[in-house]
């Protein structure tokens, strides 16, 4: 992944103040109030109240990514009648603590010691300066970067797709899973005496990553590879009532897209569970100008369903 790609997905999940909440089925005035409890940290309500230069009025609140799949959470729990003063603690424990514990420094000292990423000699320099800055890092770094927005990023990159929230409501233990065998490890003596709640996280993230894949303004999505640009640019662009998506192998059930958003987000849902690799291609048949059949042939082991 390139520097340009993870500054896109960097910026869309602690930057972009653009994803309106009513797209992801929460409504503004409630996410004003979980802001004004302290449920969403670190996050303003209503833009900062600023008001719109033509209609001189307030604007509507808007999320980022990881304030977007917060929210998504916050919403599991109270669902689950989880009380609000308990969401409010696993919020500071989450945030605040990371925050106070600095969380954004650690990463930021590992991206300069050991450079995984193989970041530019001008990035590191840049990384170097920002941590050096006090204030920058207390009032914005700090307050973004933590274990759940690395968790989001983990997702967005594919590196590492998480599994679900892990909560126990007796104790107030909570914790991120990201495959099913840690999670089996982690059920101790502890876990085993108790109820244990599990949000799972893919549903959450594909409903976040549709409102990114529809919005027709966004030409390019970075983090994308060019197959999966193409079928976005036949979905959202081209705008056809039916989209079929089959592979080479006869054995593999065809996906198919329409119009509907549930479909659009089992797509969302199928990408983030799904690298198409280098070397894939698309054979697209144009049966009508509101039907395509896309075949994708991949040389190498064959691409798991869509269920």
């Amino acid at each position: 992944m390139t520097e340009q790609e993870l500054v896109h997905i960097g910026n869309l999940i602690y930057s972009e103040i653009e994803i309106n909440p009513s797209k992801i089925g929460v409504s503004s005035r409630q996410i004003n109030y979980w802001i004004s409890k302290g449920l969403i940290p670190f996050a303003s309500s209503a833009a900062n109240n600023q008001k719109d230069k033509k209609t001189n009025k307030g604007k509507w609140v808007r999320l980022n990514a990881s304030q977007a799949v917060w929210a998504c959470l916050i919403q599991e729990l109270f669902k689950l009648n989880v009380s609000k003063k308990r969401v409010q603690d696993i919020a500071e424990d989450i945030w605040q603590k990371s925050r106070e514990e600095k969380y954004a420094d650690e990463v930021f000292k590992r991206h300069i010691e050991k450079n995984p990423l193989k970041l530019s000699k001008q990035s590191i320099e840049q990384l170097e300066h920002i941590l050096q800055d006090e204030m920058l890092m207390e009032y914005y770094y700090r307050t973004i970067i933590n274990p759940f927005t690395d968790l989001i990023k983990s997702a967005f990159t594919r590196k590492d797709l998480p599994y679900s929230f892990i909560y126990v409501p007796d104790t107030g233990e909570h914790g991120f899973r990201y495959n099913g065998n840690d999670l089996l490890m982690d059920l101790n003596s502890l876990y085993l005496q108790h109820t244990v709640i599990s949000i799972p996280f893919l549903p959450i993230l594909s409903r976040i990553i549709n409102t990114e894949f529809s919005d027709r303004k966004k030409k390019d999505l970075n983090y994308l590879n060019e197959i999966e640009k193409q079928i976005r640019d036949i979905v959202v662009f081209k705008k056809p009532k039916v989209v079929e998506i089959a592979f080479e192998e006869d054995s593999i059930k065809t996906i198919v897209v329409t119009e509907e958003h549930k479909s659009r987000e089992k797509l969302a849902e199928y990408i983030l569970l799904n690298k198409i690799k280098k070397g894939s291609k698309l054979l697209i048949d144009i049966r009508s100008n509101d039907n395509y059949k896309i075949t994708l042939i991949k040389k190498e082991e064959s691409l798991n369903t869509l269920k």
